[in-house]
């Protein structure tokens, strides 16, 4: 009886051997994720824009030709600076040149002639005093014509530069006959210049004068300056389809000419909008969306995004100020899945 009782029980102690190692519990991943808080702010509305550095047109001056001439030398480059009174061009004058000094001294010697016979006119009482005056400035005026003509009619004249500042334009060359009053060279001041800036058309109605710009070089990532816009050209550039802002640039902040820029303008504010970091929102072709913290939950949160400006976005829709926000790994989550904050190690 006792040997059956063995028998039994090393039996028993078999079959429990042959069943294995009871099945793990399987355990569910949890996220090691980062806050943030929804808050409620005000939003700048910034207009992004791409453009070059370019000289003021209104500070540019014209070195120009006053009678025909044929250009002998030019004494500058483009791009080079030159001094005030520098010679920039050399010309010699052409036939039609002398030609057009005999007229101009004719029509002064005729305009003196008229003067003398107004003012007998007025001592017969046939003319005003308006009149005898009108003639002598008519006279005086041409008079002085013939004498800038006469002295510049030597077999060399020279142009000289009116101010200091860089040659922003060769307009002839060596050679080439010039009719009076066509430019030669174009003068621009390195101080006086301004940035234009191309923008979308939709974007023009929203922008106005003094607006605040931030304005950088794109060539020069320690050039930049905090200005304001000086007007809208509405006019659509037939190249690029887009508007143009025209921005100033104080002097001495280091922008170059035909420098590119990038200006990011405040064209007004959206007050008390709900903002949360950048990095928390996502887009797939569902929409915008992100994950809040329910306790210990990431939870998907469908949302409708407004304006974005650097590190923030707003949130038209979707949550609320208050509510918490996964930052910081949230590109891993699936909603619903357990989430984790790192550990704050205890300071003594």
């Amino acid at each position: 009886m006792k040997q059956l009782r063995r028998l039994l029980c090393l039996a028993l102690l078999a079959l429990a051997g042959c069943g294995g190692p009871e099945p793990e519990a399987t355990v569910e991943p949890v996220a090691l994720v980062s806050l943030a808080t929804a808050v409620t702010a005000d939003m700048p509305v910034l207009i992004r824009g791409y453009g070059s550095v370019e000289f003021d047109p209104s500070s540019k001056h014209t070195l120009n030709a006053e009678i025909e001439a044929r250009v002998l030398e030019l004494l500058a480059n483009a791009g080079d600076t030159v001094e005030k009174d520098q010679v920039i061009v050399r010309l010699v004058p052409s036939t039609a040149g002398d030609t057009e000094v005999s007229r101009a001294r004719r029509d002064a010697t005729n305009a003196q002639a008229t003067a003398e016979r107004t003012r007998r006119l007025r001592s017969d009482g046939l003319a005003s005093n308006a009149d005898v005056e009108a003639a002598d400035n008519a006279a005086r005026d041409l008079l002085e014509q013939a004498a800038s003509l006469e002295a510049r009619s030597g077999n060399i004249l020279t142009l000289r530069a009116p101010v200091g500042g860089v040659v922003d334009g060769l307009l002839a060359e060596p050679g080439d006959l010039i009719a009076p009053g066509t430019s030669i060279v174009r003068l621009a001041s390195p101080e006086a210049i301004q940035a234009r800036i191309g923008i979308e058309v939709e974007d023009a109605p929203q922008l106005h004068a003094g607006d605040p710009v931030n304005l950088q070089s794109l060539d020069n990532s320690n050039t930049r300056v905090v200005t304001a816009l000086r007007l809208v050209d509405t006019r659509i550039d037939p190249a690029t389809r887009m508007a143009a802002a025209v921005v100033d640039i104080p002097a001495g902040a280091g922008f170059l000419a035909g420098e590119a820029v990038r200006a990011d303008i405040t064209a007004g504010t959206r007050a008390s909008a709900v903002v949360v970091p950048r990095a928390a929102v996502f887009e797939d072709e569902t929409g915008s969306y992100l994950f809040a913290a329910q306790g210990d939950t990431a939870e998907l949160k469908q949302v409708e995004t407004g304006l974005t400006n650097g590190d923030n976005t707003e949130i038209l829709a979707g949550i609320a100020a208050g509510d918490t926000i996964i930052v910081e790994g949230a590109a891993t989550l699936a909603d619903g899945m357990k989430i984790r904050t790192a550990e704050v190690p205890a300071h003594d």
